[in-house]
């Protein structure tokens, strides 16, 4: 995904696009952020629904009463320490676990980068603003390019972190065996 990245002038408005005539380009990208959210928030479900089964196999009380309120990256975190720790005790460890991990908090952080984007400044190449950026002694505005084609891959990341959880699942439970 591309960015740029503009140093702050005296407004932040003024390196922000209030020019162009987006509506078009809105229009055409919004089932792509509507269909990114729903895949996203599969994953979430996924991701409480097995932290759940790894506190108890028996019931969802206890993981419901664990992670009722918490963010995605704090069950990301819990889901992290409790695997990486029942990995330590039974001296194996699962190969999808890093990149669970990884995908996980990649399919987070671009989920938060699409929803939390200010597109009304978007432009006509699909560069919204997306963050302040603080480096050494400088305020930097961070543009990033969330066109059809970027949101197209965000979603399929997220779609296959879903789908990674059958692998992981399956791993999981031959800790045991």
């Amino acid at each position: 995904m591309k960015s740029k990245k503009i140093p702050l002038e005296q407004f932040s408005f003024l390196t922000k696009n209030l020019e162009d005539n987006n509506e078009e380009f809105l229009e055409l990208i919004s089932s792509h952020v509507g269909h990114l959210i729903f895949e996203f928030n599969l994953l979430e479900e996924r991701l409480t629904s097995f932290i759940w089964f790894l506190i108890s196999d028996r019931s969802d009380s206890k993981g419901v009463l664990l992670t009722h309120n918490m963010t995605y990256s704090a069950k990301v975190d819990l889901f992290n320490r409790y695997s990486s720790y029942m990995q330590k005790i039974v001296d194996k460890e699962l190969s999808t676990h890093k990149r669970m991990i990884e995908d996980l908090k990649e399919s987070g952080r671009l989920r938060n980068m699409v929803v939390h984007a200010e597109w009304n400044t978007v432009d006509l190449e699909g560069f919204a603003f997306t963050k302040f950026r603080f480096k050494e002694n400088d305020i930097i505005q961070e543009f990033s390019q969330l066109d059809e084609n970027s949101l197209i891959k965000i979603r399929n990341l997220i779609i296959e972190t879903h789908n990674l959880f059958d692998e992981y699942q399956e791993e999981y439970s031959g800790l045991y065996r």
